[in-house]
């Protein structure tokens, strides 16, 4: 990417602003909550969610994953019931929740349980730091790659909506995923995590936009801002059981508060649907191959991602009790994750060319083939447990581990002969077939290009020959009404000067009139003849530039004053737009080669643009005149409201336009005739507003 200027952040400073503080704030909120949670002693009493069930009075213990210090310190899951923790009694889920936040040290907390089996009893859980497991790397990566994907997309594409949209999502889910943890510590942590509820809406909101604007502008803006009112009751909502259940620990408030969360992951579901449809729909009816290499790029970020996710971190959950436990693996899901972010990035900063069928046709294989030896290894571990259980006399952690290892000692090379056959039987072939279909297809596309620009070229040629054989035409017709009349003039002043000097003459010989008056008449009217021969002249002359402009007499460039080419044009606009104000600094008398009337077309062209960019505004047009060490610039500047970044390198692109009712050839053709004229065209947005477009030529 190009370095960006700071005009680049001013032309959109209060939206960049607003993003970066932001972002900002929220990512320096999930730092502190991820450094926290780094040092917060880990109880295995709660993670995320309190690792209870409430069930007639009574708070059990019930854990969600397999690495919990609570279950390696004795507590018995599903079984167990917590009466009492470091002296604190247990009530309520919500008495775990606040047992468990006093927890800052490492020495072993006191917990007295009850169970049908063993009646009561206490057990001292040590708590674990949570650095000793691996898995918190994975999260970190993932919040990196988050928090780069927002930064980067807030200074790199500040003006783009869509690029906006995508960078809250990540933003939010950002904050969600670092203070997941203290989930039900707080309200303040309840607050900050239903930020990270808004991320599958804010990507719905972003496919609205990309990569192009769906529907109306009032039917978008409706759908934002009714789906956020709609999800702000529904927070306000949930945060007030939340209140209400932390004041008295009632379960009904919590249980009130939970129902709400399906309600949520519904239409989190219901927004990743219509996300998805929106893209897909998108990616087939736009015709641009780069927009089509976009979407690939953010679906494949998904496929990579939410399948491992969903089923090593949402899955265990769906199934619970000990078969959950050990399908679970607690974090490392989230390594997965970071291919989402990351993904979105290059897709919309650096996308490149990615085979997007040939993938899915590989990752449904592969998809499959993992289902296929997850269910062997589901069907096989039980008896094989218990075979080891009761043949050897070993404990179900010690002969869980011999099996899980068995196991995949005989399904990896299972595993890797399948891989093999389906490379060698089915890709192989494909793979090659692929690559030389991408090369064809690349040089064809190229050819296209070739052609249309070609196309462009003879229709831009056609046009310009109408445009100046048009212009030739009136330009001849008013030359032949002008010169007629000065020739007359011209011829009958010749004849009165004659007439005049006989008079004269025969006036001094006579003697009728006083010497010294007859000499004062005789040099007034050769005063006044003085004055008509040299009008004349200038009309003679008003004549021949006339008709040198329509290359008539010659079909080489020819050497103009830069001033009269701007002139003309000046008149031209002045007959077109009345009420145009025009700021003339055009003193030089420079002098360039040229086809002078291309070069006022062009001119017009700019200025056209300029009119159209002021409208509303009663600034003045500026066009200045700078003579260089041998160059001239002609530059024209508009006090509009200029031309954003991303439209700002398409201008001169045939057929561009934002404007409805225009064609977008202006400013092409301009940049062609003054190419065509050996000079160069360079245009420029200020950053309070306003666009520069200068001309440079040699000069003569």
């Amino acid at each position: 990417m190009k370095e960006r200027s700071l005009s680049h952040f001013l032309k959109f400073q209060w939206r960049f602003l607003i993003l970066f503080s932001s972002a900002l704030i929220l990512s320096s909120f999930s730092a502190a909550y991820f450094v926290r949670y780094f040092f917060k002693p880990n109880t295995g009493l709660v993670v995320n969610f309190p690792e209870v069930i409430y069930d007639q009075g009574e708070v059990i213990f019930s854990p969600k994953t397999p690495f919990s210090p609570a279950v390696a310190s004795g507590l018995n899951p599903d079984t167990d019931v917590i009466l009492e923790i470091d002296g604190r009694t247990i009530k309520s889920s919500r008495d775990v929740v606040l047992a468990d936040g006093e927890v800052w040290d490492f020495d072993p907390v006191e917990v007295k349980v009850k169970s049908r089996e063993s009646g009561k009893r206490t057990v001292y859980i040590q708590p674990a730091i949570n650095p000793a497991r691996i898995d918190w790397l994975f999260t970190l990566i993932f919040a990196i790659a988050l928090a780069f994907t927002v930064f980067y997309l807030i200074f790199n594409l500040p003006e783009d909506t869509a690029s906006n949209y995508v960078a809250l999502a990540a933003l939010f889910y950002l904050v969600f995923t670092c203070v997941k943890p203290f989930y039900y510590e707080s309200f303040f942590s309840n607050i900050l995590i239903h930020f990270g509820k808004l991320t599958s809406w804010f990507m719905f909101f972003f496919a609205l936009y990309f990569p192009f604007p769906r529907f109306k502008r009032t039917i978008r803006l409706t759908f934002i801002w009714g789906i956020l009112g709609i999800y702000l009751f529904f927070i306000a909502l949930r945060l007030y059981y939340y209140y209400m259940w932390s004041l008295g620990g009632q379960e009904s408030w919590l249980v009130h508060y939970r129902y709400l969360g399906k309600l949520n992951n519904i239409s989190d579901g219901i927004a990743y649907i219509a996300y998805t449809a929106l893209l897909v729909s998108a990616y087939i009816k736009t015709p641009h191959l780069g927009d089509k290499r976009q979407i690939e790029w953010f679906l494949a970020g998904f496929l990579i991602a939410i399948p491992p996710y969903f089923f090593l971190e949402q899955l265990p959950l769906i199934v619970g009790g000990s078969q959950g436990l050990r399908m679970s693996m607690g974090n490392f899901a989230s390594l997965f994750l970071v291919f989402v972010p990351l993904f979105f990035v290059i897709g919309l900063i650096k996308h490149r060319v990615f085979n997007i069928k040939y993938f899915v046709n590989r990752y449904i294989v592969y998809g499959v083939l993992f289902l296929i030896i997850f269910a062997f290894f589901t069907i096989f571990y039980e008896p094989v447990l218990r075979l080891f259980i009761a043949n050897y006399g070993l404990t179900e952690r010690v002969a869980g581990f011999l099996v899980t290892s068995l196991l995949f000692v005989f399904l990896l090379p299972i595993r890797t002969l399948i891989i093999t056959l389906v490379e060698r039987v089915f890709y192989k072939a494909y793979y090659s077939k692929s690559l030389k279909y991408s090369a064809a297809l690349e040089k064809r596309n190229t050819e296209l290009l070739i052609i249309v620009d070609e196309l462009n070229r003879q229709q831009l040629r056609t046009f310009q020959t109408n445009k100046i054989r048009e212009l030739r035409g009136i330009i001849t017709g008013i030359a032949h009404r002008i010169n007629n009349p000065a020739n007359f003039i011209s011829s009958g002043l010749g004849s009165l000067e004659n007439r005049l000097n006989t008079l004269f003459q025969s006036l001094k010989s006579s003697e009728a009139l006083p010497r010294e008056e007859l000499v004062k008449h005789e040099t007034e009217i050769g005063r006044f003849m003085s004055i008509v021969e040299e009008g004349s002249l200038l009309i003679k002359d008003f004549i021949r530039k006339l008709v040198s402009l329509t290359g008539s007499r010659s079909s080489i460039p020819v050497c103009v004053e830069a001033m009269r080419l701007v002139k003309n044009s000046e008149l031209e606009m002045q007959q077109k737009y009345p009420q145009m104000i025009l700021d003339l600094q055009i003193n030089s008398l420079v002098k360039i080669k040229c086809y002078p009337a291309e070069l006022i077309q062009a001119i017009e062209y700019v200025l056209e643009n300029a009119v159209e960019a002021n409208q509303g505004y009663e600034q003045a047009i500026s066009v200045r005149l700078i003579e260089e060490d041998k160059a001239v610039r002609i530059i024209i500047e508009d006090q509009g409201i200029g031309i954003d970044d991303l439209n700002i390198k398409r201008v001169f692109d045939p057929f561009f336009t934002t404007k409805a009712d225009h064609e977008g050839l202006g400013l092409y053709f301009a940049k062609t005739i003054v190419e065509r004229n050996l000079g160069q065209v360079n245009i420029r947005s200020k950053s309070d507003g306003g666009t520069i477009v200068q001309f440079l030529f040699a000069s003569e």
